[in-house]
């Protein structure tokens, strides 16, 4: 397989070849450029005089890369013609700038090409998740100018534009409707021993789409950037998270600079991930966290909806502006579909300034009502969710269809799931948000209630989970109140919310660190052994860096601090062995058995919370 090479940055992401083409693989369905939820450049080749490029070295940071290309020749076959090709992905889409310089002794004709090809994929319709969508009705065009030439797509009420262009006007452009294909040339004459730069740009074209008005004139044309590799873990998780920031999709631009969840299926506002990330990444990072808390506030549910499982006071479990989902042909616009956002927000909101806390006063108090009532407090004592046939079927962290499963692999799939570590925030949600009433909203009436609430949540917890088979904490509790008696990491989840006593604690942080769970590198999110265990399973026995590092976190909390350094040292070398950037998640396979940890091949990378993880394993050692 020919590894893609990823830019992001501001909400766009392009996906290549590491001299920047973009080829469609049957095996990688997510190369592209990707703009808006929507992928923006299916095809792109640079040509210098006809010929293809050669990679000869790179440079790269997470949003920028140079590379110098040579054109193709035989072993013994010399070029006069070298070309540096730098690219940086952003907001408002890919800059490239083509830098040719002739290194023979007489002046020379250079003809630059671009091809490019558009085809408006939605990036649903890419993934292989079983479904399968009808965009037949799309409507495409393809319109050339003396600059480059515009795309629009359309289907019914969603449509799109995008404009690749030269800096200067083109030789030549030739199209093919067909496949909204063009080719892009620019010949331009370079003295010997000197160079010429040209510079092409592919956009979002607001207001140009069928039957409307020219778009507004295109801005001027940016500097070429510098390119600096990051080194450290440090810096390159500093260089991961801001290349991650983006616009809060479909909000206004107060809620801006939010943190998307990862590349390529998540970049997007995920309430779960970008409230994690930003507890996880902490004082690295102290501005991710009010973006993040106002924008989710802003998409509060406000009624009942069972299409995306909104329910007054709810919080979203993620935002979406493609296509599809533009057209409710998936459930994500604003999907609620998650049982642990709600909480995670209280949790966070009592780390952010009084003055926040008190803006959002209101959503906070709807969120405590939604725990109390539809989230299931009142009526069975715990947070819990049905399963979405039409979205997501398991509505914690571990999300995938067979996350949640009996010691005997028996999957779980109705009634009313209550999942342990999802008790952990309702209880330290509880809790912290009493101090934030007594402390910010001059409200200990309602302080006092909470803090009951909560007592009687930590002592209902421990009765109902608490396995004297497993010793630990059950995975969960089956929508009939059987307990799923399994180990898995969840229970890690518990140290970092608090809600142990502190002598379950302490074997709740020992059995985490025997070998069946703890790889060398990570937490397993199963047990080996376990009739679900398989090393390289999404949630059944893989690793996943956020997942450890909030275990590793609280056992710091409650004063197992040498244990947490282990856990956190395993990660730490992880990400050395990553080049720097943890995965989303890697394979359960013991550490002992291969120097480096085993990839998950489909693993977002660089993911958000996967970042923040570092730098939580950072001020652990």
């Amino acid at each position: 397989m020919n590894e893609a090479t990823v830019l992001v940055g501001g909400g766009s992401m392009l996906r290549s070849d590491d001299d920047g083409s973009i080829r469609q693989l049957r095996d990688d369905p997510a190369r592209g450029l990707f703009l808006r939820d929507c992928r923006a450049l299916s095809a792109r080749v640079l040509l210098v005089d006809g010929r293809p490029l050669d990679v000869a070295a790179v440079t790269a940071s997470r949003s920028v890369r140079s590379v110098v290309l040579l054109p193709r020749g035989t072993r013994n076959e010399s070029s006069d013609v070298l070309v540096v090709l730098t690219q940086r992905v952003s907001t408002d889409g890919l800059d490239e700038w083509v830098t040719v310089r002739n290194t023979g002794h007489a002046d020379r004709e250079v003809e630059v090409a671009l091809e490019v090809a558009v085809d408006a994929a939605d990036p649903f319709a890419l993934r292989s998740d079983k479904r399968t969508f009808d965009r037949s009705d799309a409507v495409r065009t393809i319109t050339p100018d003396a600059h480059g030439v515009l795309v629009t797509h359309r289907r019914r009420e969603y449509a799109i534009a995008f404009r690749t262009e030269s800096d200067a006007p083109l030789t030549d452009v030739a199209v093919d409707e067909r496949d909204t294909s063009a080719r892009l040339v620019r010949r331009v004459t370079v003295g010997a021993g000197q160079e010429a730069r040209l510079a092409f740009r592919t956009r979002v074209a607001d207001g140009a789409v069928a039957g409307s008005a020219d778009p507004a004139p295109a801005p001027a044309w940016p500097s070429r950037p510098d390119v600096v590799e990051p080194r450290d873990l440090r810096s390159r998780a500093q260089d991961d998270l801001r290349a991650l920031r983006m616009p809060a999709p479909g909000l206004p631009a107060a809620t801006a600079d939010v943190v998307g969840a990862g590349v390529p299926w998540f970049l997007t506002l995920f309430g779960r991930d970008s409230l994690l990330t930003a507890l996880l990444a902490g004082d690295d990072a102290p501005d991710l966290l009010v973006p993040v808390l106002r924008a989710l506030a802003a998409e509060q549910a406000t009624a009942f909806d069972a299409a995306r499982v909104a329910e007054p006071g709810k919080l979203p479990h993620e935002i979406r502006i493609d296509e599809l989902a533009t057209l409710d042909e998936v459930p994500y616009r604003h999907y609620h579909g998650s049982v642990d956002v709600t909480p995670l927000f209280l949790v966070a909101l009592a780390e952010a300034p009084d003055a926040v806390a008190r803006e959002l006063e209101p959503a906070a108090r709807a969120a405590v009502e939604w725990m109390r009532g539809p989230g299931g407090l009142g009526e069975h004592g715990f947070l819990r969710y049905t399963p979405d046939p039409a979205g997501l079927v398991h509505q914690g962290w571990k999300d995938s269809e067979d996350a949640v499963a009996h010691a005997d692999g028996r999957v779980v799939d109705s009634g009313a799931i209550a999942l342990c570590e999802v008790q952990g925030y309702a209880w330290r949600a509880l809790v912290d948000t009493a101090a934030v009433a007594r402390e910010v909203w001059g409200d200990p009436a309602y302080a006092v209630a909470l803090e009951g609430e909560a007592a009687a949540l930590r002592t209902r917890f421990r009765d109902a989970f608490w396995s004297d088979r497993l010793d630990v904490p059950v995975l969960a509790l089956d929508g009939d109140g059987a307990r799923v008696e399994v180990v898995s990491s969840n229970i890690g989840h518990l140290l970092w919310s608090g809600i142990l006593w502190p002598h379950d604690a302490r074997i709740v942080t020992d059995r985490l660190l025997e070998d069946d769970v703890f790889s060398g590198w990570g937490l397993r999110t199963l047990a080996t052994g376990t009739a679900r265990y398989a090393p390289l399973s999404y949630h059944n026995g893989s690793v996943w860096p956020h997942d450890t590092a909030l275990a590793a976190v609280g056992m710091a909390a409650y004063g197992h601090t040498e244990q947490a350094r282990v856990v956190a040292e395993g990660l730490l070398a992880a990400a050395e062995a990553c080049d720097g950037t943890l995965p989303e998640l890697f394979g359960g396979v013991e550490r002992a058995a291969f120097p480096v940890p085993v990839s998950y091949r489909q693993a977002a990378r660089p993911q958000a919370w996967a970042v923040a993880a570092v730098f939580a394993a950072l001020r652990l050692v």
